[in-house]
Order: C-alpha cells, then structure tokens, then sequence
C-alpha cells in the first residue's frame, strides 16, 4: 500500500482530511507518525497556495513520500482581510486569537461581519518534482461572542457562523462541516486527483438486499462527491484484503445499519462499471446478496447515510437510486430471484 504523507501536525486537520479519503487505497501518515513534529516550516508568501506549496516541497523532498500539505486562513472584509495567511499567527493560542478578533470588530454590526475561510491544499511528487493544487472556499460572518469550543486545531470555528445551516462551525458534526467547510471543497478535489493519478482501482463490493414484510431497505448515501449524495444504495461496501464476500457483506451491513443479519441468496447477476474521466479511474463490481434481520435495532450511520426506507420493488425503481444498485436488481435473473422474497407493487 502507497504511503502518503499529510504534512500537518494539526489532529483537527489530520482527521478531517484523512475521513474523506479512507476508503482509498492508501496508508496516510503525518509529521508526528514520522517524528518530524518538530521541524519548522516558513510560510512568508502573502498566498495560501505558495506556502502550500512550499509546505509540500520541504517535506516530500525530506521523506520521499508524496506529500500533502495545506494552507489556510480566516479573511475578514471589515479587517481587510485580516488575519489572512497569517491567522496562526494572530495570537498565541485560539483563545487569544478569537478575543482579538472580536475587539477588533467591537460594536460592529453582523452585516459587516462578513468573513470567509480560504485553504488551498498541495500534493508534491518528489519522483518527477511535479505538483497540484486544489483551492476550497467557504462564507460566513463572524459572531459576536465565542461560541463552542472547537475541535484540536479548530480555533477560529467557534466565531465561524455559517448562515445556511445557523450554526457556528464549532457547533457541526464533523460529517456536516466536512459538507460545506473549505477543507471539505478542496478534499474532494484532491479525492479526485488521487483516485485518477495513482490509484487505478478494482474496487469489489459486498452488499446486502435485507428483506422483511415484502419489502427491501435501501439507506440513502452522504458523499462530497455530486454524483454520489442523496443517492438510494443498498448498504454493503468494498471487501477488505484477506476478507470474504461473506465477511464483508456482515460487517458492512453491521456497520452500517446495526442489523445482525444472515445470508439467505446471492443474486447470480454480478455488474460491474467503469469510470474514467479527468477526475476519476476505476471500476465497481459488485456482488448483491438477499438477506434477513437476525437481530439489532436500525441505527443510521451518520457519516454515510442520511435516511432509510423500506420499499417495494416498483417502488425501488421509481427513487433516485445509484445507477449500478438499480442495474442489479433489474436483471432478469436477480429480478425473478428478489421478487420471492419481496413484493413487485
């Protein structure tokens, strides 16, 4: 597995980048996993994205690793875009620096609060000294008070209202700020990037048409990714190395749905799809099995679904359903096979 180092030594930003990109095939490190914590880099440039750049340099040409490094800051309009790329630097610690920022916007009316935070993310190839970047934006106004404490790293989240969902940044889930945050924009980015670059993946997936009462449940789908979110799937995921379609079929369902469930028939008809385009290289095969509760109560797992439902197999095919699931269950042999178990209306 291909080793990548995440240049920070921020767990907040560590855990958020690397949630978005778990499920590539990749063994992503930070400063502190190779003992280099210590070491200092210069950010001088008046650019997220040069000391981005910089950042990514220094570190890839010091490990050999391909290297990811960012840059972000905090950009007031009333300050004239202060504390920018300096916003590490604008106290001695998170406290100081959001009291600062609020005395400097004293008495100042939340029109005028407006604010937004910037971060550009570089990936550094050391073998070829080649580089990309990808830029996220997001826009809010700054609260009047400090609000709840933000996560190691997160300082600025606690001032950081987001006006679409009424919530300071500090107050989000990590699911629901990794959907709208800057990170979040420029993480998909690099998803993309990684996905079509340096991982062309056979990606084969376990899932799991749970039946009861005549009908099927189907989960709805959390994803950065456009094409993804809000899309109908049956829970299931990509088998692990050493791991059985069984094994996975039972863990990701369990991990998804909190059913224990049993095997009752795997549908003969395997799809498989492909994607290739100037974000993405891969190809999907996936293997669906018809399954019954054994025992558990339905627990939504947040970080990748929204919502579930119980349906019919007219109704299955009416809804916005990931194209690959809905191909599985319309072949003539899966179709006649799941219509023992489930109702057609």
């Amino acid at each position: 597995m291909k080793k990548i180092l995440i240049a920070t030594t921020n767990p907040g930003k560590f855990k958020e980048i690397t949630a978005e990109l778990a499920d590539l095939r990749f063994q992503f490190v930070n400063l502190k996993t190779l003992k280099l914590d210590k070491v200092e880099v210069e950010e001088p440039h008046n650019t997220t994205w040069q000391n981005a750049l910089d950042k990514a340099r220094f570190f890839a040409k010091k490990t050999g690793l391909i290297t990811i490094a960012e840059d972000s800051g905090l950009f007031i309009d009333y300050l004239k875009g202060e504390p920018g790329v300096k916003s590490k630097r604008f106290g001695a610690n998170a406290l100081e620096r959001n009291q600062r920022v609020l005395a400097e916007l004293k008495g100042i009316p939340d029109k005028k609060r407006t604010a937004h935070f910037e971060t550009t993310g570089c990936i550094y190839n050391p073998t070829t000294d080649s580089f990309s970047t990808f830029v996220g934006r997001v826009d809010g106004v700054i609260s009047q008070i400090i609000g709840a404490k933000s996560a190691d790293g997160m300082g600025y989240d606690s001032i950081f209202y987001y006006p679409p969902l009424k919530k300071l940044f500090s107050e989000m889930t990590m699911l629901e700020k990794s959907m709208v945050s800057h990170r979040g924009k420029m993480t998909v980015q690099l998803k993309y990037f990684l996905t079509k670059n340096y991982d062309l993946q056979q990606v084969i997936c376990a899932a799991g048409i749970i039946v009861k009462d005549g009908k099927m449940l189907m989960t709805k789908r959390r994803d950065l990714r456009p094409e993804f979110n809000n899309k109908w799937e049956f829970p299931g995921g990509g088998v692990e190395n050493g791991e059985s379609f069984d094994k996975t079929l039972l863990r990701e369902v369990r991990e998804e749905t909190g059913y224990q469930i049993s095997k009752v028939e795997q549908l003969p008809d395997v799809l498989t799809t492909s994607v290739s385009n100037a974000k993405e290289n891969y190809q999907v095969h996936l293997f669906m099995s018809v399954c019954k509760i054994k025992s558990g109560k339905f627990q939504t797992a947040d970080a990748e679904s929204s919502d579930h439902g119980w349906f019919t197999y007219n109704q299955a095919v009416k809804i916005d359903m990931l194209p690959l699931n809905k191909k599985v269950i319309q072949t003539k042999n899966n179709k006649k096979i799941l219509l023992k178990y489930i109702n057609l209306k």
